[in-house]
C-alpha cells in the first residue's frame, strides 16, 4: 500500500467511497469540499493507494491550535488489513510535523460502532461539548465583506523615447513562455498577484485560461533572475490596434531591487513591436503602491477611471487569508 496526497484522478474513486460510507450528507458535497481544501494549506486529503486502487482515505487539518481528522474511510471488503492503520499512522505524522501535539476527531451519535476502532489506535473519549451552528447559503453571501476598488486605466499613444537603464543585478534574462502549462500559469498568477488580491483568473476553469495564454495573440514574458523564476508579464495583442499589458508583476522576493523597472520597460519594448495605435495598462488600488507611479514616470497617461467593489476573494480561498487588501 503507498499513502500519498489526493490528485485530481481519484475524485470519482473518492466521491464512491464516501457514498457509501454515508459521508455526503447535505451540506457536504464532495466536489466542493475537495476543491475548498486544496486551496488552502492547514489541511491535506491522503489516499491509501494500491495499484491505482483507492483502498481509503483520511483529512487532517488544523486550526492553528487542535489537529482534527475527518473522512477516515476504507472500503468495507478491504478492512481488517492495515489499511486504516497506515492512514491514521500518515495523518498523524502530517500532523506532528507542523508542531501539532493534540488530536481529535468527530463521531456522529448514529455511527458509534466506529470507537472501538479508534479506541485501539490511540484515541480516547474526552469530555468535552461540542456545539455546532450550520450557515447558510444566504448569511454566507450576506457576511462576505466588500472590498472597494478604484481602477485607473493608462494609455501611451506613441513610443517612448526611453533612457537606457542600467541592468539590475544578477544574471537576468527575459524568455518568452510558449504553451505554458495550466498549472504553471496558475502558480506564477497566485505567486505575484496574491498579496495583490489578483483573483479574476482564480474563478477561471482550465479551459478559460487555456483560450487566453494559449492564444497565438497573447504573449507570455517569464523574467528570470540567476535561473529563477522572477516575475512576468502578459502581453495582448487580440483588440485591432491596441495592445494591452494585462498583468505585470514579480514574485515577493524580487521586489525592491530594480526587476520590476526593468520588466516594465522590456514588455513597453515588445508592445510597440507591431506598431499599434496605443498601448494600454490598468492598475487599482489593491495593487502595489508604486505600480500606478510607475507606469506614469514610463510615458503611460491616465484616460478614466471606475470605482466598484468585489466580494473578498478570501473567503473562497482564491486569495490566502492572512494577505490584507490595500484600499482607496
Amino acid at each position: 500500500m503507498s499513502i500519498r496526497r489526493y490528485r485530481a484522478e481519484d475524485f470519482d474513486a473518492v466521491a464512491s467511497l464516501w457514498e457509501d460510507v454515508g459521508f455526503n450528507m447535505p451540506p457536504n458535497e464532495p466536489r466542493r469540499d475537495i476543491e475548498f481544501l486544496l486551496r488552502h494549506d492547514n489541511a491535506v486529503l491522503l489516499v491509501d493507494d494500491v495499484d491505482g486502487t483507492v483502498m481509503g482515505t483520511i483529512l487532517a487539518g488544523h486550526d492553528g491550535h487542535r489537529g482534527w481528522l475527518y473522512r477516515f474511510a476504507v472500503w468495507p471488503e478491504h478492512r481488517g488489513k492495515g489499511h486504516g492503520r497506515a492512514l491514521f499512522a500518515a495523518a498523524e505524522q502530517w500532523l506532528a510535523a507542523r508542531g501539532l501535539v493534540k488530536i481529535e476527531l468527530l463521531i456522529r451519535g448514529d455511527n458509534m460502532r466506529v470507537k472501538p476502532y479508534y479506541e485501539r489506535v490511540g484515541y480516547e473519549q474526552t469530555p468535552r461539548i461540542v456545539m455546532a451552528r450550520l450557515v447558510s447559503d444566504a448569511e454566507r453571501r450576506a457576511a462576505i465583506l466588500k472590498i472597494p476598488v478604484v481602477i485607473t486605466y493608462l494609455e501611451m499613444t506613441q513610443k517612448p523615447a526611453h533612457e537606457t537603464l542600467p541592468m539590475p543585478p544578477g544574471k537576468v534574462a527575459l524568455l518568452r513562455a510558449e504553451h505554458m502549462p495550466i498549472a504553471m500559469f496558475r502558480y506564477l498568477y497566485g505567486a505575484v498577484g496574491g498579496p495583490w488580491f489578483w483573483w479574476e483568473r482564480c474563478l477561471m476553469s482550465d479551459e478559460e485560461i487555456a483560450t487566453i495564454i494559449h492564444d497565438p495573440q497573447v504573449e507570455l514574458y517569464l523574467l528570470h533572475v540567476d535561473g529563477c523564476p522572477a516575475g512576468y508579464a502578459e502581453i495582448d495583442r487580440r483588440k485591432d490596434g491596441i495592445v494591452n499589458i494585462n498583468h505585470l508583476g514579480l514574485l515577493p522576493d524580487f521586489i525592491g531591487r530594480g526587476y520590476g523597472q526593468f520588466l516594465l520597460r522590456q514588455s513597453i519594448e515588445t508592445a510597440w513591436m507591431t506598431d499599434p495605435e496605443r498601448v494600454t495598462v490598468d492598475t487599482c488600488t489593491l495593487d502595489h503602491p508604486g505600480a500606478l507611479p510607475a507606469y506614469q514616470r514610463a510615458g503611460f497617461t491616465p484616460y478614466a477611471q471606475k470605482r466598484m467593489e468585489i466580494d473578498d476573494p478570501r473567503v473562497d480561498g482564491h486569495i490566502p487569508a492572512a494577505f490584507e487588501p490595500n484600499l482607496p
